[in-house]
C-alpha cells in the first residue's frame, strides 16, 4: 500500500521520526518545523566550535543548506540528530581549513586575560557575564587555547552536558567509538582545565615574573604548545600554585553558562531557506520576505539582544508560518507576578501563595534556543499522559516514576508544564554513569509543579538514590512531610528547583556515600511543620550521613521555620558558595508553641564531629538565630567574604572549632562575633575600627527575592553592599 503523505495541517504537529519522514518527502511545513527545531543545537555547536568567529552565522547557514539538500538521501530517519550534528562538525572543519588565522587565536595573552571589552565577540556577548563569573570565570577565555579539533570536541561535550546530545551521538559526529570518544573528551577537558589554571595565575597580582617572561610579556598568542610550556611552569612554581588554588571540576560549568541565543536574523532565514526546496509563494511567504528584508538591515551581532523589535518580528513571523510547533503549546506555570524573563518565576514572600494551574505561552521575545529546560528528550511526561504509552512527545507517560524507570544512562526525561498531584511517592532510583548522565528536566520553557498535597503525611514525596543524575526545573510544593530526600546519592546535580510550602526540610541529602553532589541555583522557602512547634523544617540539609566534595552554590533559603542550611550530623566537608539565607526561624504562621532555631548557616553541631565545612561569598540576614555558626563542630571550617546582618544572635559564632575567618562583614547582630580561642580571624569588619551600618546599602531588600536570571542565576541586588571596603563581605551584586 502506498504511504500517505502528511497534509499541511498535520505536518507541523508531527515530531521525532514522523516529522523527519514528512520533511524527507518534501513537505515544506515539515521541513520548516524540523530545521527550526534543530537550529539552536546547530548554532550552539558551531558557535562554541568557532569560538564566536564572525563567520558563525554563515557556517550555520551552510550546515542547514547542506542538510536540506541531503535530507532525501537520509536512510535512517531516527538518526537525524546525530546526522545533522556530523554535518555541522564537517562544516566547522572545512571553515578551519579555509581560515587558518582565526581572529580569536590572534589575541595576545594580555588581551585575553584582562578586563572584558564590551565589544567582544558574539559568543561572549551571548553569555550572561554574572553567570560566567560564577561558573568558573575563565571557561570561555580558556577555550581559546584549544586546538581546532579540541574546540569541536568542546562544542559537542557542551551540548551533551546540556542534555541536547547523548554520548553515542557525540561519537557519531566525531566518527569514533564511544570509548574512544570518552578518551577524546577527557583529553580536551584536561587541556581546558590547564588553560583555566594558566589564566588564573596570569591574573594574579603580583604576577609571577617567570610566568610573565615565559609568556613573552603577553605578546604571544594562545596555542597548545605555549599552554604546555606554561603548564610545566605552574606545576613547579609555588607562587603560581597559590594563585591557582584548589580548582573544582569543570564538569558543571556548561550548566552555569548555558546556551547561546540564536540571532533573530538567522532564525528568520529558515523559511526562506526552505523555500527553494518546496515552499510555495503566498501571503505568508510575502510577509516573511518583508520581515526578513527588514531584519537584513540589522547586524547579526546586534540581533542577539532578547526583546528587541527584530527578535520579536522574527518570532512572530516564524509562529505564523510554522503553525503550532511543539514548543509553542500552552504551558501551565506557577502563578505570581509576570516574569521579566523566561527563567522560572519565584513567588513572593507571602506564605499563603499556593500554586495553581494557569496557562502561559512562551514569550515571543524569547530568542530561539534560549530554553530553561531540555529542548528534546528520550521520554516525555505530561498531565494528559498514560504510562501505557511509548513516552513520546505525542504520546507521553503520566508519571515521572515510570519515565525514570525506563531511562538508561545517557538518556533524558522531559516533564511538560502543569500542576501534577501524584498520590504515591515519586521514585528516582535510576543511575547514570560518569560519561552518560540521566537528566530529569522541565521541557523547554514550561514549568512543571509537583504538588504533594495528596501524599500521606508519613511518606516522602520524592525519594531518590543512585548517582550521575541531574534533576532540574521543578517546583515542589505542599508535601505534608519530607518533600525531597536523596539517600546515599553521589555525583548528582539538583538545579533550578523551587521547593516551598512543605511540612519538612525542603531538600535532605542523607546516608553514607553522599559524595560529590551539587545543589545549584535553587530556592527553598516557606517550609514549616504545621502540626507541632513548627521549628524543624530547614531549607536545605545534609544530615545523618557522610561524604565528600558536596557543594551548594547560587541558592536562596528564606522564611523557613528552621535553619536555612543545616549540616548537623553530617561527616564530611560541604562547601557553600554565593548563597543567601534570610528570614529563617521567624514565626510567620501564628503557631502558639513555635520554637524555631533559625540560623542562617549551621556548619555542624554539638555531636563531636570534626568537619571542615566552608562558606564563601554568602550572606545571612534577619534570621532569628545565628548568621553563621558551628554549633559545637570541633573541626576547622573556613569562612571567607561572607556577610551577617541583623541576625537575632551572633553574626559569626565559632567557639569550639579552629575556624579561619577572613574578610567577613558583620553588623547589627547580637553580637557581631562570638569566637573561641582557636579561631583565627584577619581582615574582618570586627578586626577593624569604624564599621557602622551607615556603610551598608539597606534599601531594596525585596530585590533579593526577585526573579532569577535567564540561566537561573541569582538576581543582582544592591542590598547589603558597602561603601567602605567592597573587598570585605559578600557580593550580592557582582
Amino acid at each position: 500500500m502506498a504511504s500517505v503523505r502528511p497534509t499541511a495541517d498535520t505536518a507541523t504537529h508531527l515530531s521525532g521520526t514522523d516529522l523527519v519522514n514528512a520533511a524527507r518527502s518534501g513537505d515544506p511545513r515539515a521541513r520548516a518545523a524540523l530545521f527550526s527545531e534543530y537550529l539552536p543545537l546547530v548554532y550552539n555547536i558551531v558557535g562554541r566550535g568557532l569560538h564566536g568567529h564572525a563567520d558563525v552565522d554563515d557556517v550555520v547557514q551552510e550546515t542547514m543548506l547542506s542538510a536540506m539538500r541531503a535530507l532525501p538521501r537520509l536512510r535512517e530517519p531516527e538518526r537525524f540528530r546525530s546526522w545533522i550534528v556530523a554535518i555541522a562538525i564537517r562544516q566547522i572543519h572545512d571553515h578551519g581549513r579555509r581560515n587558518k588565522a582565526v581572529v580569536a587565536r590572534q589575541q595576545p595573552l594580555a588581551d585575553v586575560a584582562d578586563v572584558p571589552d564590551p565589544a567582544r565577540d558574539l559568543a561572549e556577548l551571548a553569555v550572561d557575564r554574572q553567570t560566567l563569573a560564577r561558573a568558573g570565570d575563565d571557561l570561555l577565555e580558556a577555550s581559546r587555547w584549544l586546538g581546532d579539533d579540541q574546540r569541536q570536541t568542546l562544542a559537542l561535550w557542551w551540548q551533551e552536558t546540556a542534555g541536547q546530545l547523548t554520548r553515542a551521538e557525540v561519537a557519531d559526529a566525531l566518527h569514533l567509538s564511544v570509548p574512544h570518544t570518552a578518551v577524546r573528551i577527557q583529553r580536551m577537558k584536561a587541556k581546558l582545565a590547564l588553560a583555566v589554571d594558566v589564566l588564573a595565575a596570569w591574573r594574579a597580582r603580583p604576577r609571577c615574573p617567570e610566568l610573565d617572561s615565559l609568556a613573552g610579556g603577553g605578546a604571544t598568542a594562545p596555542g597548545e604548545r605555549r599552554l604546555t610550556k606554561l603548564g610545566r611552569h605552574l606545576a613547579g612554581c609555588p607562587q603560581c600554585a597559590a594563585a591557582v588554588g584548589a580548582r573544582r571540576s569543570i564538569d558543571d560549568l556548561p550548566i552555569r553558562i548555558g546556551a547561546l541565543a540564536v540571532p533573530a536574523v538567522l532564525a528568520a532565514r529558515i523559511p526562506a531557506l526552505v523555500g527553494p526546496h518546496g515552499a510555495n509563494p503566498g501571503p505568508v511567504a510575502s510577509l516573511l520576505h518583508t520581515i526578513q528584508h527588514g531584519l537584513g538591515q540589522v547586524s547579526p551581532k546586534t540581533a542577539v539582544a532578547v526583546g528587541g523589535s527584530g527578535a520579536l518580528a522574527a518570532a512572530i513571523g516564524l509562529a505564523i508560518y510554522l503553525g503550532p510547533l511543539p514548543d509553542q503549546h500552552s504551558a501551565p506555570s506557577v502563578p505570581g507576578p509576570a516574569p521579566t524573563s523566561n527563567a522560572p518565576s519565584l513567588p513572593g514572600r507571602s506564605p499563603a501563595a499556593t500554586p495553581t494551574t494557569s496557562t502561559r505561552t512562551p514569550s515571543p521575545e524569547t530568542a530561539p534556543g534560549a530554553y530553561s529546560g531540555v529542548a528534546t528528550a528520550d521520554y516525555y511526561v505530561a498531565l494528559d499522559g498514560d504510562d501505557t504509552n511509548p513516552g513520546t512527545l505525542a504520546r507521553p507517560f503520566a508519571t515521572v516514576t515510570h519515565a525514570v524507570a525506563k531511562a538508561e544512562p545517557g538518556q533524558t526525561v522531559a516533564v511538560r508544564g502543569g500542576t501534577y498531584h501524584p498520590e504515591a511517592t515519586i521514585s528516582i532510583k535510576a543511575s547514570g554513569t560518569a560519561g552518560h548522565r540521566i537528566k530529569v528536566s522541565n521541557y523547554r520553557n514550561e514549568r512543571p509543579v509537583l504538588d504533594g498535597s495528596r501524599i500521606p503525611a508519613g511518606d516522602w514525596f520524592i525519594a531518590q538514590s543512585g548517582g550521575y543524575v541531574t534533576v532540574q526545573g521543578f517546583a515542589i510544593v505542599n508535601a505534608p512531610g519530607a518533600p525531597y530526600v536523596c539517600e546515599s546519592c553521589h555525583n548528582d546535580v539538583f538545579a533550578r528547583l523551587s521547593v516551598h510550602g512543605n511540612g519538612q526540610s525542603g531538600l535532605l541529602l542523607r546516608g553514607t556515600g553522599t559524595d560529590d553532589n551539587l545543589v545549584l541555583d535553587s530556592d527553598f522557602f516557606d517550609n514549616h511543620e504545621s502540626g507541632s512547634d513548627g521549628g524543624y523544617a530547614d531549607g536545605l540539609a545534609f544530615m545523618f550521613g557522610s561524604g565528600t566534595d558536596n557543594r551548594i552554590r547560587g541558592c536562596r533559603m528564606y522564611d523557613n521555620s528552621g535553619d536555612g542550611v543545616d549540616l548537623s550530623g553530617f561527616t564530611g566537608a560541604v562547601a557553600v558558595d554565593h548563597t543567601w539565607s534570610f528570614g529563617n526561624g521567624v514565626n510567620r504562621w501564628d503557631i502558639a508553641t513555635f520554637s524555631g532555631g533559625g540560623s542562617g548557616f549551621k556548619l555542624g553541631d554539638d555531636s563531636g564531629l570534626q568537619t571542615a565545612d566552608s562558606a564563601s561569598d554568602s550572606a545571612a540576614w534577619d534570621n532569628a538565630g545565628f548568621g553563621f555558626t558551628e554549633v559545637g563542630n570541633a573541626g576547622a571550617p573556613r569562612l571567607t567574604n561572607n556577610t551577617a546582618f541583623r541576625n537575632g544572635q551572633a553574626g559569626f559564632a565559632f567557639l569550639s572549632s579552629a575556624a579561619t575567618l577572613q574578610r567577613n562583614l558583620a553588623l547589627a547582630n547580637n553580637p557581631d562575633d562570638w569566637l573561641g580561642s582557636q579561631a583565627q580571624h584577619t581582615a574582618n569588619s570586627w578586626d577593624q575600627s569604624g564599621w557602622t551600618t551607615a556603610a551598608l546599602h539597606l534599601t531594596d531588600a525585596t530585590s533579593a527575592t526577585a526573579d532569577r536570571g535567564r540561566e537561573g542565576q541569582l538576581p543582582s541586588t544592591p542590598f547589603l553592599s558597602n561603601t567602605r571596603n567592597p573587598a570585605i563581605g559578600a557580593t550580592l551584586a557582582p
